[in-house]
């Protein structure tokens, strides 16, 4: 290998590991020269869909929506039920997602087909009680759905999924949003086709996925950002653990005194 070639190397492989929020807004701001943003009910021709799987952290993505924001730029937050990390309908997490939404932003429904096979339930009825949750509780519509690691799902249960979807509901992995046109994606912080800088102009219409996770002020590191959630700063559980014991002790001195 040449040094020519190692060079070249070299800068593909930075730019693909360059995840921080200066980076992002420089690649919206380079879009926005060439594309118009839309969302999946309105795409048409040279056209970009740009979506955001919430698979771990809300407040990762209210970073990403407010980055977008200051760009006048308008995308979809699909919200997972099934997370580990974070509840939708909860007062935090519900207060997050409306702000995303005052934002100009919309909500789409990351459904998880593994959490379906392994309990047994109706695939169709979960996701329609899923999206009307979404809608009822945060008074928007629903225009899209994805699904959640449908491969890993797909490899743990031998199973596949088939959902007949609403007329008024959009797979965003069906063959017009990712087939015809073409589809991007940080999964992993790893771009598989060169980061999206390196495809801008290559293509007439884009579904972009970034994951709001694997984004940050310094670039961290997958490793970095996954210690974040055990007592940094995507840790939900450890505030409310000490707000629940701080009352469980006022609770108890008072008990104590009477």
């Amino acid at each position: 290998m040449n040094l020519i070639t190692i060079n070249k190397l070299k800068k593909m492989l930075g730019c693909n590991s360059n995840f921080t929020y200066e980076h992002y807004t420089n690649i919206l701001q380079d879009l926005k020269k060439s594309y118009k943003f839309t969302s999946f009910k309105s795409a048409t021709t040279n056209d970009i869909i740009l979506r955001h799987d919430v698979d771990a952290s809300l407040h990762a993505a209210l970073k990403m929506a407010k980055i977008e924001k200051e760009l006048d730029i308008s995308s979809t937050f699909f919200i997972l039920f099934s997370s580990e990390f974070y509840n939708p309908i909860s007062v935090d997490g519900s207060k997050i997602i409306r702000e995303i939404l005052s934002l100009g932003h919309k909500l789409g429904l990351h459904y998880n087909e593994f959490f379906i096979f392994e309990n047994n339930i109706n695939a169709l009825e979960t996701i329609t009680t899923e999206i009307n949750l979404l809608e009822q509780h945060f008074n928007t519509k629903i225009e899209a759905i994805a699904a959640h690691e449908r491969a890993l799902a797909e490899s743990k249960s031998g199973k596949k999924l088939f959902v007949k979807l609403p007329d008024t509901i959009i797979d965003a992995y069906s063959k017009e949003f990712f087939g015809e046109r073409k589809y991007l994606s940080d999964s992993g912080q790893f771009w598989r086709e060169g980061c999206l800088c390196q495809n801008l102009n290559k293509y007439e219409r884009l579904q972009v996925l970034i994951h709001p996770m694997w984004w940050s002020r310094d670039g961290l590191s997958r490793d970095e950002i996954m210690d974040s959630f055990l007592g940094g700063e995507y840790d939900d559980y450890a505030p409310s653990i000490k707000l629940a014991k701080e009352k469980h002790e006022k609770h108890a001195n008072k008990i104590s005194k009477d």
